[in-house]
């Protein structure tokens, strides 16, 4: 057992591996009311494929990840999971991102024994039958239709599908009919076990009730279980061509305004996880610097409508992928390029003395944070599976040079792109 305090933070973080492999953090923050729990396993909609040791390759259907969210709140010993937790006086939810699958409650009463031990039953057992399969699908399909139908969900959809030939973002968190309707009641149990396993997963507490109490209870909910083998495996990545599927995309919708994406595929970066997430600060600041108030341009093209609210960037640079992604709304899409282009080719040297205060601004979010348990337990989970922890993460904030911004756009020199436009449907 770890137990790290910190003064500024008034907080103590203690990092406990319990025999049967599970690890458990409880962040230890005295003045909260609420208590929040997280259980999460690092297998997400981007895990299509993985490695064991003996060379053999199990394969998933797109939205696996999300079926088997779905699932595990059925059925639990008999009752309705959601219905427990709100008799206990909890609220329970789950999500599945591309890179996690999470499940946690949260409440505001001091006796936490009986939900901190559903959420680690109900998480750790899965019981399903051909049948519940079978009408899950009839419900996730319906779930898949509804994102299908806003705009801003169609857009990014369509985005990564331009973009990208084989990884797996091109598809749904959710899946597609297709792939939904593909998965078994034995497909979903063995990436259950192969996923699920104590070894695999993290549990996060955040509360103002002592460490020593909250890993009791986990500890003999635990011991509890019968200790089961667990078996090495690691993602197998799709090899990906440096093009972009389609440079020009076109999908109707009935919707008032046009809404675009304009990205740029990036040459995957090489590297530890910190080197590659110094790379995507060192992109954001530089589009913060121009994209934002602090260039004088912005506010000429927010006058001659360029810019609008519904404007903004993304960049993400992990192992699998990486990319620069810009959005907006306007009907006119050689402006909307154009714009963009200018920004990323103006000369930044005048705007590097804003460097300073963009660090402070960026650190002041990563500080709120902290004040937001919800957010707080999620980062702290992000840290843990992808190896850049929120204190890594300001660390290289703080270490940013004017150089990394200037070197920076060489990633998006060569870097093949893509344009995404969702339009209004024509009435006839």
């Amino acid at each position: 057992m770890e137990k790290v305090y910190d003064p500024v933070l008034d907080e103590t973080i203690v990092t406990h591996t319990l025999d049967n492999g599970l690890q458990v953090m409880v962040l230890h923050k005295k003045d909260n009311i609420n208590t929040t729990a997280y259980f999460a396993v690092p297998f997400g909609a981007l895990t299509l494929a993985q490695k064991l040791d003996d060379g053999t390759i199990v394969e998933h259907e797109p939205g696996l990840a999300h079926f088997l969210e779905h699932k595990l709140f059925e059925n639990h010993q008999g009752m309705d999971v959601m219905e427990r937790f709100s008799a206990l006086s909890c609220n329970v939810n789950a999500f599945t991102s591309y890179t996690e699958t999470v499940y946690y409650f949260n409440t505001s009463k001091t006796e936490i024994e009986a939900p901190l031990n559903l959420l680690l039953d109900f998480v750790q057992s899965l019981n399903v039958t051909e049948a519940s399969v079978e009408k899950e699908k009839k419900i996730i399909i319906q779930e898949l239709r509804m994102y299908h139908q806003m705009p801003e969900a169609r857009l990014m959809y369509e985005t990564y599908r331009s973009l990208y030939h084989n990884i797996s973002v091109k598809y749904d968190i959710g899946g597609s009919e297709e792939s939904v309707n593909a998965i078994t009641k034995a497909k979903l149990e063995a990436a259950f076990n192969l996923n699920y396993h104590p070894t695999k997963a993290l549990l996060v507490v955040v509360s103002s009730i002592e460490p020593d109490d909250i890993l009791s209870i986990i500890e003999t909910n635990q011991k509890a279980k019968p200790i089961t083998p667990s078996q090495s495996m690691q993602r197998v990545l799709a090899d990906e061509p440096l093009t972009v599927v389609k440079a020009h995309k076109h999908v109707t919708m009935d919707i008032a305004a046009t809404k675009m994406t304009y990205s740029f595929k990036l040459t995957p970066i090489q590297g530890t996880p910190v080197e590659r997430h110094r790379v995507e600060w060192a992109l954001k600041l530089r589009l913060e610097l121009v994209f934002s108030t602090l260039n004088p341009l912005y506010q000429a093209w927010v006058d001659h409508g360029y810019i609008h609210d519904y404007f903004g960037y993304e960049v993400e640079v992990n192992d699998q992928y990486a990319f620069v992604m810009f959005y907006g709304e306007t009907e006119d899409e050689a402006q909307f390029k154009s714009m963009i282009d200018q920004g990323l080719a103006i000369d930044v040297e005048p705007l590097l003395p804003f460097l300073r205060q963009l660090k402070r601004r960026y650190r002041s979010y990563a500080y709120r944070l902290l004040d937001d348990q919800d957010d707080y337990a999620v980062h702290t989970i992000r840290g843990r599976f992808t190896g850049v922890t929120l204190h890594d993460s300001l660390n290289v904030l703080e270490q940013l040079q004017p150089d990394d911004l200037r070197q920076a756009m060489a990633h998006l020199v060569h870097a093949p792109t893509a344009l995404v436009a969702v339009k209004p449907r024509k009435v006839a």
